[in-house]
């Protein structure tokens, strides 16, 4: 096939629209995976604050009368 005849602004054309849905694909998995980062982010941060003590209950709880 020779493509010789099709114009430059038709193919400059059709690799823009390529570049365009390349660059589309590319924001869309860097949102997913953003969106997929910032759950498990929230994750671990709910499970350290399940694992710390509750500051209330310890707190006064041990007096160093010692002098």
């Amino acid at each position: 096939m020779d493509i010789s005849a099709v114009s430059n602004s038709l193919l400059q054309q059709i690799g823009n629209s390529a570049t365009q849905t390349g660059d589309a694909v590319s924001v869309s998995l860097m949102r997913k995976a953003m969106d997929i980062q910032s759950a498990q982010a929230t994750q671990l941060i709910e499970s350290v604050a399940k694992s710390m003590p509750d500051p209330g209950t310890r707190l006064g709880s041990n007096i160093d009368i010692k002098a």
